[in-house]
């Protein structure tokens, strides 16, 4: 095969054959190690840190039910024959029947092996890309395949092209891999870095598919416990890589320092070594809360040294290195020359990690030394750098503790989740998940509110059925709070929603499934319990602003806030009743409420007589509804909420007098708009229980089920909900 690059033996000495565990393992074959015989062959996987090899699920799908338990059922294969065992550590997804696996195996097909008998030595591990944009690049392709010889596999190494990957899998062209090079590493040739993990062949060309690097983010997704697998994973490869730079000896910054003498033969720029010791220095930190945390200081720095900086929202870093990436070479390679500044991109790089010392240094599970020796890097790299500005300024950071001495205003971000209407009779939407940034209030707790601009963070490929919108939402909709959650601000989130999904419990869904055995995990309980969550009109974006809409607007963000029925004979005469209002009568009538009036209903909205009395409210203007997404009792068919389309059986009520009484007093305690929300949250969590089947609270159980409408007409254009064009990233000057 052809050798990529000179550097094709260290990438070889990481690399190893993943099969059974060689003792008593009748298909053992090669050579023996310190734990026995060589099983078959599996797959390939790779030395990302000492005692953790990076692999693809589906290679050790073959171990059954002993992997995916945690036994040491896993044979580990080094270059020289030396064989040891592992054990998987995290895989994703796990099989639903192990004895049964998947084919082919779900993205993102990847699995962290912990071996313990590696874990001491001087391991040599690739290093990982720290990039948010991997391709296009050319690329080299390790693995090991099975030999004309039985029993003497082959160590595979070619080139190829690698596109994609920023939503999905990369695709590389015209690799003549085979299965037994799944697993291996997919490295970027030009940066040395693994960018991805082979998957499988594609076509009868031999072009295929690769999981990017950047997958491993799902490891948070899953859990606490994929997250603790990820950051432990993390933070070994730094401190290996950091180690090896100090020490004696050839290492990754050494070799790329040779391979890009721009990148290290100046001295100046964020060279190979200090990328390894600044990461080795992140590494002893507890990593961030979340992405939004890493953002915020990000953008912090960009502002601080780029001209013109452009905000960064669009990707999703799950550690402090991947903050540094977005700092240097942010064009992803398509600078023009003279226009790439390497001392600028340091600049960059320093101010972002005296702010990352910032952030860390208080919190009690991050190590005073580590926080220190961090400090101790920004103050002996700060005098190096060239720009008078930007030393003051690293300075300042240091000696304030992160606070801006400009005092600008706080930016925070808030979700919005917009669903199309069922334009075509099929019972399927399409969805769209964007993240909005606003200013600050005073208490960082008002209502949610438009901007105007917002950064799309997914939309969906295909329409998906009214039942399944929860779990097809659900991957974007955890993207997108993990980059809003910042330092104490909890993101909110707004549902612009077809009238007919008025009576979708939202409010109920979950960013992350729900796991029994850890019921109060923050990141899996229901949105409403959690956040301030409203809905909001899909029709009523579309009709534009009016006159009325931004006189009701006034009048409930002064208050005080009354309550008025949505339905006049409800209250009086039950949902059965004689004398049914119109809907003129009733657009009429709620045209003529005080300004501070706020329609209330004790059943569903989304279709039926609610339905048609909420239209003609909004006609009139009204910016604040409450109702439920309930039946009443002895009425068939009704709402129309989503427990029918989930196949769950409707909520019924009969205490309509009650909840308008009730609503009435919440909404003078309320007063107005801004403080409603997170009164309306503080229901939802008494309510908790009694959601889950368990006691009802006396003084909450009317507002079970409740909906918030709070539809402000400065809610997000629909021209910020499109995907957003290419954006090169800033100018450098």
């Amino acid at each position: 095969m052809n050798a990529p690059t000179g550097s094709e033996a260290a990438v070889r000495a990481s690399v190893v054959r993943i099969g059974a565990p060689g003792d008593g393992y009748d298909g053992a074959i090669g050579a023996t190690g310190r734990h026995g015989r060589e099983a078959a062959l599996w797959g390939s996987g790779y030395f990302v840190a000492p005692g953790w090899v990076l692999t693809c699920a589906h290679v050790v799908g073959p171990g059954a039910a002993a992997v995916w338990k945690g036994e040491r059922a896993i044979g580990i294969t080094r270059e020289d024959g030396e064989v040891l065992t592992g054990e998987l550590a995290f895989g994703l997804p796990a099989p639903q029947d192990p004895r049964t696996p998947p084919s082919p195996w779900p993205f993102p097909d990847l699995a962290l092996l912990r071996v313990p008998d590696a874990a001491g030595d001087d391991t040599d591990c690739l290093w990982l890309s720290d990039r948010s944009a991997l391709t296009p690049a050319d690329v080299g392709l390790y693995g090991w395949m099975p030999g004309p010889v039985p029993g003497e596999p082959l160590f595979y190494a070619d080139v190829c092209h690698a596109a994609g990957g920023s939503k999905g899998p990369l695709i590389l062209s015209a690799g003549r891999y085979t299965e037994g090079c799944s697993g291996g590493p997919v490295v970027d040739l030009a940066r040395g870095a693994v960018v991805g993990t082979i998957k499988n062949r594609r076509r009868s060309d031999g072009s295929g598919m690769a999981v990017p690097g950047t997958a491993l983010r799902a490891l948070c997704d899953a859990g606490p416990r994929g997250a603790r697998v990820l950051h432990e994973v993390l933070a070994a490869h730094d401190r290996h890589h950091r180690t090896r730079y100090l020490g004696p000896g050839d290492s990754w910054p050494r070799r790329q320092a040779r391979a890009e003498p721009a990148a290290g033969g100046s001295g100046y720029g964020f060279t190979p070594g200090r990328r390894a010791e600044l990461y080795g220095l992140l590494a002893g930190l507890a990593p961030p809360a979340a992405a939004g945390q890493v953002l915020r200081l990000v953008n912090e720095a960009r502002d601080a040294v780029m001209e013109d900086p452009l905000g960064v929202r669009e990707h999703d870093p799950r550690s402090w290195r991947e903050g540094a990436g977005l700092l240097y070479e942010p064009r992803d390679g398509r600078v023009q020359p003279g226009e790439h500044v390497p001392g600028r991109e340091l600049e960059a790089v320093v101010v972002y990690a005296a702010l990352v010392h910032t952030a860390a240094a208080p919190a009690a599970d991050a190590p005073a030394p580590a926080a220190e020796a961090l400090r101790t890097w920004v103050e002996a790299t700060e005098p190096v750098l060239h720009s008078g500005r930007t030393r003051r300024r690293i300075r300042d950071i240091l000696a304030s503790g992160g606070a801006d001495p400009a005092g600008a205003p706080a930016r925070r971000a808030d979700v919005l989740v917009e669903i199309d209407p069922d334009l075509y009779g099929t019972g399927s939407h399409a969805w769209r998940v964007a993240v909005v940034e606003r200013p600050a209030g005073p208490d960082g707790e008002g209502a949610p509110a438009g901007a105007p601009g917002g950064t799309l963070v997914a939309t969906s490929e295909q329409d998906a059925p009214r039942a399944c919108l929860e779990e097809e939402l659900r991957g974007a909709l955890s993207r997108a709070l993990d980059q809003c959650d910042v330092d104490d601000h909890l993101a909110s989130v707004a549902f612009v929603l077809p009238h007919t999904l008025f009576d979708e419990p939202v409010d109920r869904w979950r960013a992350r499934p729900h796991d029994p055995a850890d019921p109060y995990n923050p990141h899996t309980l229901p949105l409403g319990q959690r956040r301030l969550v409203v809905v909001r009109s899909r029709e009523r974006r579309d009709h534009g602003v009016t006159p009325e809409w931004r006189a009701r607007a006034k009048g409930v963000a002064e208050g005080p806030l009354e309550a008025v029925p949505l339905r006049s004979e409800v209250p009086r005469e039950g949902h059965t009743g004689a004398g049914a209002e119109g809907g003129h009568a009733a657009y009429g009538r709620l045209r003529a409420a005080p300004p501070g009036a706020v329609p209330v209903h004790c059943s569903g909205a989304g279709a039926g007589a609610g339905a048609r009395a909420l239209a003609a409210a909004l006609a009139a203007g009204h910016v604040v509804a409450l109702w439920r997404h309930t039946e009443p009792e002895g009425e068939a068919g009704g709402s129309g909420r989503s427990a029918g389309a989930r196949g769950e059986p409707p909520v019924r009520h009969g205490d309509c007098s009650r909840f308008l009484e009730c609503a009435g007093a919440l909404l003078a305690e309320a007063h107005s708009a801004e403080h409603l929300p997170a009164h309306i949250r503080t229901l939802r969590t008494a309510n908790a229980d009694a959601d889950d089947g368990g006691p009802e609270h006396p003084s909450a159980a009317w507002a079970r089920h409740i909906v918030l409408f709070h539809h402000p007409p400065d809610e997000v254009p629909e021209a910020a909900l499109r995907e957003p064009p290419l954006m090169p990233g800033p100018r450098l000057p």
